[in-house]
């Protein structure tokens, strides 16, 4: 026997819907997961690098004189609190201060010390030696190396006298920086020092006439 079927045997149901739906998208869910991510090329990678390389070439020579500078400085400044400290103690100690003078192929040292001038002896890579009677106050040395800045003075030995600080002749002490220029400390036979600097050495402190 022939049976009608009603039309709305045809038409999906809603939970027949949401199945397809749901099923859609695990489909397209699991697809992305699967699909590769994408990196950088090789003609990326080279084109980076070749731009670090510029930007360091150009950043390079800036960068080099700053650190010279700052080292420069920092021996400067070093030497010029040494001959106030000379003068200080010389004056609050009402005794004889003296500062003396080295330079070998090892590199440049200085002492203050106590007692006769020339009583001791700064090694530039060793201990000080110190003759009877003289005493060291403290040595700095330094030691010669690519980049490293030279102490030189143009006296061996400079003393302060007692309770009034005045130096025994007037000196320049220079502190230089290969390729970059130099600092002087310039002691006046009373004593005090002041500072100039030799081309790019110092921004900070006035041009050495």
């Amino acid at each position: 026997m022939w049976r009608h079927r009603s039309p709305s045997s045809n038409v999906p149901s809603t939970s027949d819907l949401d199945s397809d739906s749901n099923a859609a998208s695990a489909t397209a869910v699991r697809s992305d997961a699967i699909r590769p991510t994408r990196g950088f090329s090789l003609i990326e990678s080279l084109a980076c690098v070749a731009i670090l390389a510029v930007l360091v070439t150009i950043a390079a020579p800036p960068l080099r004189q700053w650190v010279h500078q700052q080292r420069l400085g920092h021996v400067a400044q070093t030497v010029l609190s040494d001959l106030q400290q000379a003068r200080s103690e010389a004056q609050q100690g009402a005794r004889n201060v003296n500062i003396r003078f080295g330079e070998t192929a090892a590199g440049s040292c200085y002492v203050l010390h106590l007692g006769q001038v020339m009583g001791c002896q700064c090694q530039a890579s060793g201990p000080v030696q110190c003759q009877p009677g003289a005493q060291a106050i403290k040595q700095v040395q330094w030691p010669r190396a690519p980049g490293q800045p030279v102490v030189r003075a143009n006296v061996t030995s400079l003393l302060f006298s007692g309770r009034y600080g005045t130096a025994s002749m007037a000196a320049t002490i220079q502190v230089r920086q290969e390729g970059l220029g130099e600092v002087r400390h310039i002691v006046a036979i009373t004593g005090r020092a002041r500072s100039c600097a030799t081309e790019s050495a110092s921004p900070r402190l006035p041009r050495c006439a």
